[in-house]
């Protein structure tokens, strides 16, 4: 019998996978391709807006009072609203105090210091490497995919 790989077999994709603490050594050796990266605590930071002028005066404010941006993305937006109304989050470097807070006029929420995972994974590899986190102890948090597909064996 011949067995013909798909074309979504044949490709790879690179995946950042966010965990609560740093792998340890065993998830380390069976990976040796990952990289690891640590992030700093955070504040998340929301606010509904209306148009884009919106948007560009919130990401004005942050930059004005010297915070350190490190994502932006809509949320929710109604499904009647204009494209760019909605809800975005932003974040930023550090945990606010009050006083900011208050300036800047968003819900937020802190975001506590997590490890990210960046490696490049083949059909059904990202389920073990996920099934390995888990079995040893790292909380996942979230993963994403990330950049273009690449043949398999080109990695």
């Amino acid at each position: 019998m011949v067995h013909h790989e798909s074309a979504e077999e044949a490709q790879a994709f690179e995946y950042d996978v966010q965990l609560t603490c740093e792998p340890d050594e065993s998830l380390r050796e069976r990976y040796p391709h990952m990289r690891v990266r640590s992030t700093e605590a955070q504040t998340a930071l929301r606010r509904r807006v209306e148009s884009p002028e919106e948007l560009n005066a919130l990401l004005v404010e942050i930059s004005t009072v010297g915070l350190t941006l490190t994502d932006v993305h809509r949320v929710a937006g109604a499904a009647d609203a204009p494209r760019e109304a909605g809800v975005y989050e932003v974040r930023v470097v550090g945990e606010l105090g009050g006083p900011l807070l208050r300036y800047l006029k968003c819900t937020h929420y802190s975001v506590q210091r997590q490890t990210i995972v960046r490696l490049t994974l083949g059909a059904g590899e990202l389920h073990r490497f996920l099934q390995a986190c888990a079995e040893s102890g790292a909380r996942l948090e979230r993963v994403r995919r990330v950049g273009a597909p690449v043949l398999a064996g080109s990695r």
